[in-house]
């Protein structure tokens, strides 16, 4: 034990010294073995800092306030189960005493009443933002802002973190607003804000920049005679609250949390497990994402020491030749992965830490709150150092192994062996990837994590072990290129043991960044097409809302001078556009009105409603079946799940069955009416010959469709009016069903919006349906372009309500624009390129020093200092490039895999899911197969020293 202990002393002190002997190399190894770590480390303590406890929130949103007490069901008494959350799971004590009452109205007596003498109650809420708004005059025209009706000068607001950035709190006619509703204005206090529409029209002075802790990036105005919009309390009680004044007040119909309250056990009703459980779906995608990680670390972190040992041949034939065995060789390589691997852990979780520490303010911006302080998750970042150290030793291994195996007398004579076994390396990497592509699909088939985390470790490490074959082909094509990247493609073919690792490293981080980057671009497509496509991207449209009074017998509404209303708003609009042109879409919606009156009693309330059907032949099956299904598992008391997933598989090999969950459900509301080729252009995207169709179906008295199956083979759709009273006992059973035949065309499913269907003005009157009395549409001509300040101009003309006050106007440009998600692609992209770029000029780096000698023989037999920049750059370039394009390959593999894992929870739902697809993430090919490539060039040209210290003899 002693004569071990000795040699492993003797290792670390031997690899100490070779680390201060070869500074610069050594530094380079640990940035490349760090450079993972930091990002674990930066992470850890971002979402330990971010990730607030149920006291560290509660203290939040309530400060030193003792409870906030929030209207469940007031007036009735309910059972509240959890008592940790700021929305707790609740239910009414007795369902059928409330069925079909309306909510009481709970005073702040009620509620005093149920605590102790000396509590005082706040309103309060806990969002800020939807419920009341406002319209202001900005420097660009007319915006929005949330308006809180808050008396600040209460205490309790203060005790609840309410902090002035400036100013105090407003008093009689003043405001106070957040500081990006003031930055977004462009005021400061003392200023004043004048409002357009909402509570208030006047102008009103600043009397303070508020900040509330738990929404820093609201935009919102604060002032005691906005409307009282909140659904709670703050409560500040003498005494801490108790379990027993809690249920007190549960007995109300209202809802308590506190912090006093957090160590209360949840509870749940009987039948109903309270726990979440976790599905195998998500538990196989988590897995296969950490996976990937611990894939892309073990291929960054590889090279630094299979470069470094490379370059030590000599110094090991040198022990070798003085007596050293090939374990105590072994021993010296991995003290230095030890020892790096403790460097790179203390540094990367020190520089980590300090990282979120010095961007804590950026931090807590992005996540909209601010946070009780810096928190480092030290159980995580422990587990990191121990995982830095044991991935410096499994990266030193190979190189130990290595190492202990040199030909000492070739090595002393500075001879390199002849590397060979491309070949055998290249069938090697075949089968991996083979392999890999096996277990993905047996993987997917049986639904097995293991087999699908090992297709993705198979897939990469396949492609690494195909690295050295591919070098040694690509140098062929030397022979017809320049002279720099002729001698960086053949060194990289001849000194395939250091080139190899390198670009290993470059595709580890691009294969994760790739991966993560399509699953974004996947989930932006999902979206775009969950949303029922209306109007082409960038179409201006003008809606009149009529903002006359209702008759409350009747319901109807008072009738308004629409064209009154359309005069004034073209010459608003005429200020701000040219050649402008409004082309009217009328809005048919079903009102309800009947001609059955001969076939019910006198007395009758009759009501009719419009539904578009299919023939019998064309329908779903699935709907049938799940009838069934439902119909046993009631007698049964359980659903049969797996029948219903089955039932949702066979609907998928049904062309019938194309019903979506994004359209499922949608009556029809607002639907466009209009006979003019322009406005069915908008809608449907039709042109030529195909717009004509459509527009004659329309003078026809047809209809539009975009549900291809409802059409019957003579070319026309059936819609099913029922007529019901009422005012009888038995309505449902005693409805009347009449068909209503009329034309029609069908459209590419997912235009005309969520009703599916575009109407002429004679369908809509053999339907029964009306023009809506609730507003007007019309679409703008013009050949100005509706953007920017020109939409905030225009709103602010139209803020003054049109027609004497009965009908308000308001400006739509249709964006289906997703930028939060393009912000998220390009902050992967730019992630992935940066650690890319950073492990592209680390391995240069090794290989440029190990190639110290070439380059000075190539000084000696008189190359231009120039010729060693370029060959540099031509390194970096072929390292740069080989390591995307594979990165990218395993990356497009591993969403396959990911992919899967996704969809498989939603390939059992009908209506349809959106399911995940393989729309590619451009953006990120641009920035990570052009961009890295051309800046590590760059970086390299610049970079690279022309002249050597050494330019002298080396024998």
């Amino acid at each position: 034990m002693g004569r071990f202990l000795a040699s492993q002393r003797l290792a670390f002190r031997i690899a100490r010294r070779e680390a201060l002997r070869y500074k610069g190399r050594s530094v380079l190894s640990i940035t490349l073995l760090g450079l993972p770590l930091l990002g674990v480390a930066i992470g850890a303590s971002a979402y330990d800092t971010t990730t607030l406890s149920p006291e560290e929130t509660a203290e939040q949103y309530l400060g030193e306030n003792d409870a906030f007490i929030e209207k469940g069901y007031p007036g009735s008494p309910i059972v509240q189960y959890t008592w940790e959350d700021q929305m707790p799971w609740y239910e009414l004590e007795n369902y059928e005493d409330a069925d079909g009452q309306e909510p009481a109205d709970v005073s702040d007596m009620d509620v005093l009443a149920e605590l102790p003498v000396g509590t005082r109650l706040t309103p309060y809420s806990f969002w800020n933002g939807g419920e009341e708004q406002a319209e202001v005059e900005t420097p660009d025209g007319v915006g929005e802002l949330d308006v809180l009706g808050y008396d600040l000068t209460d205490p309790n607001y203060e005790a609840a973190g309410f902090t002035y950035l400036d100013g105090s709190a407003p008093i009689r006619d003043d405001v106070a607003l957040s500081e990006e509703a003031a930055s977004y204005l462009g005021v400061e206090v003392g200023d004043t804000v004048t409002f357009v529409t909402g509570p208030t029209t006047e102008e009103h002075e600043v009397s303070g920049i508020l900040e509330i802790p738990w929404d820093i990036n609201g935009r919102f105005a604060v002032a005691e005679f906005f409307p009282d919009s909140t659904n709670g309390w703050l409560v500040d009680t003498p005494e801490q609250i108790t379990h027993e004044d809690a249920l007190r007040l549960n007995e109300i119909g209202l809802t308590v949390w506190s912090e006093a309250l957090l160590d209360t056990p949840p509870s749940s009703p009987d039948g109903v497990s309270y726990e979440e459980v976790t599905d195998s779906y998500t538990l196989t995608l988590y897995g296969l994402i950490v996976i990937s990680v611990v894939m892309e670390v073990i291929l960054l972190a590889g090279p630094a020491f299979a470069i470094s040992a490379k370059r030590r041949t000599r110094e090991f034939a040198l022990m070798s030749a003085n007596g050293a065995t090939p374990a105590q060789i072994r021993r010296i390589v991995l003290a230095g992965g030890v020892l790096f691997g403790i460097i790179a852990a203390v540094a990367a979780v020190v520089l980590g830490i300090g990282l979120v520490a010095a961007g804590r303010p950026w931090l807590e911006q992005l996540v909209g709150y601010r946070t009780p302080g810096l928190q480092v998750l030290p159980w995580l970042q422990g587990v990191l150092a121990v995982t830095a150290i044991a991935t410096g030793l499994l990266s030193a291994l190979a190189a130990a192994i290595s190492a202990s195996r040199i030909n000492v007398v070739a090595a002393l004579m500075g001879r390199t062996p002849g590397r060979k076994g491309s070949k055998r390396w290249l069938v090697i990497g075949l089968v991996m990837v083979a392999g890999g592509l096996v277990a993905g699909f047996a993987g997917i088939t049986l639904w097995s994590l293991p087999l699908m985390g090992g297709a993705i470790v198979l897939l990469q490490l396949g492609l690494v072990a195909c690295t050295p074959a591919l070098l040694a082909l690509t140098a062929k094509l030397g022979r017809w290129m320049p002279l720099a990247p002729r001698m960086a493609l053949r060194e990289a073919g001849r000194n395939r043991g250091s080139a190899a690792p390198a670009i290993a490293a470059v595709l580890g981080v691009v294969a994760a960044g790739m991966a993560f980057s399509m699953i974004t671009a996947a989930n932006n497509d999902r979206a775009e097409h969950m949303d029922e496509y209306l109007l082409p991207q960038g179409t201006a449209s003008l809606t009149f809302y009529n903002m006359g009074d209702v008759d409350i017998e009747t319901g109807e509404m008072e009738p308004v001078d629409w064209d009154a209303a359309l005069v004034e708003a073209e010459a608003k609009l005429g200020a701000h556009l040219n050649d402008l042109e409004l082309l009217p879409v009328g809005l048919s919606e079903n009102t309800g009105t009947c001609d059955k009156e001969a076939e019910f009693p006198e007395g009758a309330d009759l009501y009719c409603s419009i539904e578009l059907t299919r023939p019998e032949a064309n329908m779903c099956p699935y709907w049938e079946a799940a009838d069934a299904i439902y119909s046993a598992g009631e007698m049964d008391q359980q659903v049969d799940e797996e029948a219903l997933e089955k039932a949702a598989e066979e609907a998928r090999e049904d062309d019938r069955c194309d019903e979506t969950a994004a359209g499922d459900g949608w009556g029809l509301y607002d639907v466009p009416t209009a006979v003019d080729p322009r406005v069915v252009a908008a809608y449907t995207e039709l042109e030529g010959a195909e717009l004509d169709a459509a527009v004659a179906i329309l003078e026809e008295g047809g209809v539009l469709v975009s549900d291809a199956w409802a059409v019957t083979d003579a070319g026309t759709v059936v819609f099913e009016q029922e007529v019901m009273d009422f005012a009888s006992e038995n309505a449902e059973e005693e409805a009347i069903y009449n068909d209503i035949e009329v034309p029609a065309m069908a459209v590419d499913k997912g235009l005309l919006g969520f009703g599916q269907v575009f109407m002429s003005p004679g369908a809509a009157e053999r339907l029964g349906m009306g023009e809506s009395m609730w507003g007007r549409r019309f679409l703008i001509e013009t050949s100005t372009e509706v953007t920017g300040p020109v939409k905030e101009g225009i709103s602010k003309d139209l803020q003054v309500e049109l027609a004497d006050g009965t009908v308000s106007a308001n400006l739509d440009v249709t964006d289906y624009t997703d930028r939060d998600t393009l912000y998220v692609m390009l902050a992967v992209a730019g992630l992935c390129a940066l650690i890319t770029l950073g492990s592209t000029a680390v391995s240069t780096g090794l290989i440029i020093a190990e190639q110290k000698k070439d380059m000075t023989t190539l000084g000696a037999v008189g190359a231009a200092p120039g010729l060693r920049k370029r060959f540099a750059m031509w390194q970096t370039i072929m390292i740069a490039m080989f390591g995307t394009i594979l990165g990218t390959i395993a990356g497009v593999m591993g969403y396959a895999l990911i992919r899967e894992a996704l969809n498989r929870p939603l390939m059992h739902r009908y209506p349809f899911e959106v399911l995940y697809g393989w729309e590619l993430p451009w953006v990120s090919f641009g920035i990570m197969l052009v961009a890295v490539p051309v800046v590590a060039a760059v970086g390299a040209l610049v970079f690279t020293r022309a002249r050597l210290a050494s330019e002298r003899r080396l024998t």
